[in-house]
């Protein structure tokens, strides 16, 4: 009964500090840090680990005290989206893994609790060659401060970490170019152009003014004049109906308006678009949740987790569901990274977010 009543009184913490918090700075929209760890930085040194292998193999393999660079995929097998991200992955460094030969170690560390035999039998067809590395009791997840599954690690011969990158579109792209980094293969003047987006081609004035309207309706979502902003939402679906942007943001101004059935119906449009999209799943999820559908919205808001940025309503929404579900130590350790989310962005001055509609 008393952690059942700290519980409480750390949920009535974490929602004054939200109030405050946008009391203080306005409208936000916080994100999660793609920087850093719970408990590690950029550039610090990771600690070593050695673990059992599973799945294919036997002996301990893990992150050596100096060596070779790392790149280190943590993951789980439920719920089943997750096992899907993971088993793509780990064929993605897998094919990395051939490209880069011995230069890099690769692994991928489990620290889940559900079923891990479909990995297996990847592992037995040789579409996965990378050590799979036992931490069901979460001990290497917990000690790094993982948020985030799947996600992957890079680190550099001396174990600094160089990279977080969850998953995400073009996620090979992304490790590989970073490894080059590392390697000395590429100088970072390379790297940096390898970020920025490909060529802009040439518009038709279609697209232009859809895309001035979306802008304008940003504009106007980020100003708190909702009326306007729908209208301009409304107006770049007229123009390209079958474009995402236009729904994802009309469905957002309709959360800011707490018109949740009818926020409701514009995610689902838009996942019909894009059946991954980041937004769209965040929107969802956290619409439901505000209907009382915590049943529907559960799964929805598992999976806005896992996405590159996930929005602070998400984080809080899914811990208030744990705690229903009295599975308080998932509540608090998402309770926890909430708190540490804000404190980061009104530590370095919060700016105004315009939501993006993600992959």
């Amino acid at each position: 009964m008393h952690n059942h009543k700290q519980r409480r009184f750390i949920k009535r913490l974490i929602i004054l500090f939200i109030w405050l918090s946008l009391v203080l700075t306005g409208s936000l929209r916080a994100h999660a840090d793609q920087s850093s760890l719970l408990h590690y930085k950029l550039n610090a040194r990771l600690p070593s680990f050695q673990l059992n292998k599973i799945g294919g193999g036997t002996g301990q393999e893990g992150l050596a005290a100096d060596g070779r660079p790392s790149v280190i995929m943590f993951f789980s097998t439920t719920p089943s989206f997750r096992a899907i991200r993971a088993i793509k992955l780990a064929e993605i460094l897998t094919n990395l893994s051939k490209k880069f030969q011995r230069r890099v170690d690769f692994m991928a560390v489990y620290s889940g609790r559900g079923d891990i035999r479909k990995f297996s039998d990847y592992i037995t067809r040789g579409l996965i060659n990378i050590p799979i590395l036992d931490d069901r009791n979460q001990e290497i997840y917990r000690r790094y401060g993982v948020f985030m599954l799947p996600i992957a690690l890079i680190t550099d011969r001396h174990n600094r970490l160089q990279a977080i990158v969850p998953y995400t579109a073009g996620i090979e792209r992304i490790i590989g170019n970073n490894l080059k980094l590392i390697l000395g293969e590429w100088d970072l003047k390379r790297f940096k152009k390898s970020l920025k987006t490909r060529g802009n081609q040439e518009k038709s004035k279609k697209e232009k003014a859809y895309i001035r309207r979306i802008n304008y309706g940003r504009v106007m979502l980020a100003r708190g004049i909702y009326s306007a902003a729908l209208r301009e939402f409304n107006t770049a679906a007229q123009i390209m109906p079958n474009s995402i942007e236009a729904v994802v943001g009309r469905g957002q101004v309709l959360v800011k308006m707490k018109k949740w059935r009818q926020a409701v119906a514009a995610f689902r449009q838009a996942l019909k678009f894009n059946k991954d999209n980041d937004s769209a799943l965040s929107g969802l999820g956290f619409s439901l949740y505000k209907l009382g559908d915590t049943k529907q919205a559960l799964p929805i808001l598992e999976n806005a987790l896992i996405c590159p940025r996930p929005g602070i309503e998400v984080i809080i929404s899914l811990a208030d569901i744990y705690e229903k579900e009295e599975n308080f130590s998932k509540a608090l350790r998402l309770n926890k990274l909430a708190i540490s989310i804000l404190r980061g962005e009104l530590g370095q001055g919060v700016s105004q977010y315009t939501p993006t509609t993600g992959h």
